[in-house]
């Protein structure tokens, strides 16, 4: 007999996915945008789809989201794209994001005739992320947005932020089924919000000058700390977030229009806590749409 090869030969490595896809749909008790209430503490249904392109190198996305907004755009509508270079344990998103309120009606003082709002809120924001997996469990990373025009405000806007996420063992949920134990994480971020001086109509304008006034922007802290569950494709969330805007500081960002009825306060930045339900996928992570009966393995 013919002596067996001392190697055996190494087997073929798949090709990397020239295309790839992710998606998620998800509804939280309430759409928060960096410690501030989009959707007046109240529900909010938010859907996301991704393409991704050479191994998730480059991509391209859509998100929307219910609001309520004092210029009550039907929704908030993002397109998204950039790049995710990898090297090794450091990962970096960099991309552009665009934000769009179909139908926004502005408001206007009905006794003096002035205006309350903008007339468009849209802008334009680039992000930089930077993610580094200190261990398989342990994840730190650091964010940096930059908008020229906050909410259509002519106002500059530069969000800073650090994250970090933590995977828990399974073993402190032994008393759990096996199979139920160990999609338990934690995480946070904590970051500083740095906004400029609004320009617009809203403003005023000002015929001594020639040129729109200027009204200072709050900036101010934001943080976020939860906790997340993972089985198959659910996720669930639950996380506390707070700023240290007041009520009055609140009412001049935002404009909620409860404002103009309780003297200027608004509880849109105040503390919050938030759950969230998603059913999410990915080519990279199909989950129970990998599996021969599809959704109805979920419950296997």
């Amino acid at each position: 007999m013919a002596s067996a090869p001392k190697e055996l030969p190494l087997e073929a490595k798949a090709a990397d996915p020239l295309i790839g896809f992710a998606f998620y749909s998800q509804y939280a008790s309430d759409y928060n945008f960096r410690g501030v209430s989009q959707s007046n503490r109240q529900g909010s249904i938010q859907n996301f789809f991704e393409v991704q392109f050479l191994n998730n190198f480059a991509y391209a996305a859509m998100y929307s989201w219910q609001t309520r907004l004092p210029t009550q755009p039907d929704f908030e509508f993002d397109l998204t794209a950039g790049i995710r270079p990898v090297f090794d344990k450091l990962s970096f998103d960099l991309g552009v994001l665009a934000y769009f309120y179909p139908n926004e009606k502005r408001l206007i003082n009905s006794a003096t005739g002035a205006f309350l709002t903008t007339a468009n809120s849209d802008f334009v924001e680039y992000a930089g992320k930077a993610l580094y997996q200190l261990t398989p469990e342990l994840a730190v990373g650091a964010n940096v947005f930059y908008a020229p025009s906050f909410f259509g405000q002519h106002a500059t806007a530069t969000y800073t932020s650090g994250t970090i996420a933590y995977t828990l063992p399974a073993s402190l949920f032994s008393f759990l089924p096996e199979a139920y134990a160990g999609g338990f994480s934690i995480s946070g971020e904590g970051g500083h919000y740095f906004i400029g001086a609004a320009k617009t109509s809203a403003t005023g304008f000002d015929p001594a000058i020639g040129r729109f006034t200027s009204f200072n922007l709050p900036s101010y802290n934001y943080g976020n700390v939860g906790v997340s569950y993972t089985f198959k494709n659910l996720l669930l969330d639950l996380r506390f977030h707070t700023t240290d805007i007041s009520k009055t500081a609140c009412f001049a960002f935002t404009g909620d229009y409860r404002g103009y009825l309780n003297g200027g306060r608004s509880g849109w930045c105040g503390d919050a806590i938030i759950g969230s339900i998603r059913w999410q996928a990915s080519t990279a992570a199909p989950g129970v749409y990998a599996q021969p009966r599809g959704v109805l393995d979920f419950f296997n």
